[in-house]
């Protein structure tokens, strides 16, 4: 696809590299399945993609209010006007946005502060249901360590921007086990990213 062809503040290339690798693992995943929440949709890139792709599914894109219009834009686009409108929705700031059987991120914890990133874990804990599934791509550091001098490098510079930087896999499963959440697949991606695939274990009623 041709960055020329959209609006430049629409378009990702990261985006666009991963979504096919990414909706491969997805697609068998979301079989049974109903409705998932995108938290940080981005320019809604993967979400026009995967909803293409899994025409059974609500998918419910979520961001800030600005990012709204890019992931419209992809909605149109993709012709995709029986999916819902994206939501305005902050971790953190902003009650659970809707009921869902499932949820998916993607390049959002690194850029939030570990107490977002704990806010976000704990809320969907909360409000999935029994057997739900949240699926969580992204960089990782696992027991403090780094999968590669790129992913090393890439920290130092969302730290020094003031980013919150990649959380580690084992403060994630310990904030998931808060919810009981349990890590069911850890699934390597290319360009030294991961998939987490955690699972609700039990009946766990919203606070």
């Amino acid at each position: 696809m041709n960055r020329k062809q959209h609006p430049a503040t629409f378009f990702s290339q990261a985006a666009e590299n991963n979504k096919q690798a990414i909706l491969a693992q997805l697609l068998p995943r979301l079989k049974h399945h109903h409705s998932i929440l995108e938290i940080g949709s981005g320019t809604g890139q993967h979400a026009a993609h995967f909803a293409a792709a899994c025409p059974h599914l609500i998918w419910q894109c979520s961001d800030l209010q600005p990012n709204l219009a890019a992931i419209n834009y992809w909605r149109q686009h993709m012709q995709l006007t029986q999916q819902p409108k994206p939501l305005s929705y902050q971790v953190g700031e902003d009650s659970w946005p809707c009921d869902v059987d499932a949820v998916y991120t993607a390049n959002t914890a690194h850029i939030m502060t570990e107490r977002v990133v704990k806010t976000m874990y704990l809320a969907i804990g909360q409000y999935l249901p029994e057997q739900g599934h949240f699926f969580h791509y992204g960089p990782f550091k696992q027991a403090a360590e780094y999968s590669s001098e790129s992913n090393r490098a890439f920290d130092r510079q969302l730290l020094q921007a003031g980013y919150g930087g990649l959380r580690d896999l084992e403060q994630l499963q310990q904030w998931a086990s808060t919810v009981a959440m349990t890590l069911r697949q850890k699934i390597e991606m290319p360009s030294h990213n991961l998939l987490l695939i955690w699972q609700k274990k039990t009946n766990h009623q919203p606070i």
